[in-house]
């Protein structure tokens, strides 16, 4: 069946640090584990490396899906952010810099909410979406 072709590693060194060595498929990052009464912290979380895998899937399968009915996407922006609680949610906001039809905006909608990484997540945490397009 062969090595995996996705993968990452992370290392904690023996003693009271709170940054762990992240390796993701060769890139090597640090990622902070914050305390839970500690403010922001300065780099990478586990949930902020969440955040960033489900915002680089929306972005690309947003861009994937409207080259496929050749359009020009122009610039694709999603931001997401957690928000901790009982159950956990993910608030994310798709700004898509084409004008988008009524009818492909509903599909690229239903895209959104299917692509991989929600799919993944959606049975776990709570993923709200606002999808805008074109210029306001």
């Amino acid at each position: 069946m062969g090595e995996p072709n996705v993968w990452s590693t992370a290392h904690l060194p023996d003693g009271d640090g709170r940054s762990a060595g992240v390796n993701v498929n060769g890139y090597e990052l640090d990622c902070e584990i914050p305390l839970d009464a500690a403010p922001e912290p300065e780099g990478a979380t586990p949930f902020g490396l969440l955040a960033g895998s489900l915002s680089a899937c929306t972005a690309m399968s947003v861009r994937t899906f409207l080259k496929r009915w050749r359009i020009d996407p122009g610039e694709v922006t999603v931001h997401v952010a957690f928000r901790p609680g009982s159950p956990p949610m993910m608030d994310r906001r798709v700004t898509v810099g084409a004008d988008v039809g009524p009818d492909l905006r509903e599909q690229l909608a239903v895209e959104v909410d299917h692509t991989p990484v929600t799919v993944l997540l959606r049975d776990t945490l709570t993923i709200r979406t606002v999808l805008t397009t074109g210029t306001r």
